[in-house]
């Protein structure tokens, strides 16, 4: 497989302020979660590790999108990018597009920052359970802003006939 020459950017001024309003949702929801936490059910204790886990993976994924993309390209598998990149072969355009994608990956961070958030402020509601609507809000929400944001970014850059 040939290795595809792409331009590297820094991430944008829009995904680096998505990613610190997650993080400081994620502090806010830990210190949440501990003030809730009263120590009756140990299990409760892998709620904010598999969170800032994921988070923490999020992040480095952001960090080192373009190694990823160039030694693993089978990771991101969005065919009609590829497809359209590879018909275009700019490593500027490449590189720009790549990057918008991996916005949208920050975005699925602040997401998942939310999502963190509204479970631990739901401990401390009287039975523990976040609302179904909340969740079923937030997941709409997101799944909405993906396609319209994969939609922008497709229309950005694909070749007119």
């Amino acid at each position: 497989m040939q290795k595809m020459k792409v331009t590297h950017y820094p991430l944008s001024s829009g995904a680096r302020a998505i990613i610190v309003v997650a993080f400081i949702i994620n502090i806010i929801a830990t210190l949440s979660f501990a003030y809730a936490y009263d120590g009756s059910k140990p299990s409760l204790l892998i709620i904010p590790g598999i969170f800032l886990t994921i988070f923490a993976i999020l992040l480095v994924v952001l960090r080192f999108r373009y190694t990823l993309l160039e030694r693993y390209p089978y990771l991101v598998n969005l065919p009609a990018f590829a497809y359209r990149l590879g018909i275009q072969k700019n490593p500027k355009t490449a590189g720009m597009v790549i990057n918008r994608v991996f916005t949208v990956h920050a975005l699925a961070s602040l997401y998942l920052s939310v999502l963190y958030l509204i479970l631990s402020t739901s401990i401390l509601q009287q039975n523990g359970q976040p609302t179904l609507l909340e969740i079923l809000v937030l997941v709409i929400v997101f799944v909405v802003t993906v396609f319209v944001q994969y939609r922008r970014i497709y229309r950005s850059f694909a070749v007119k006939k």
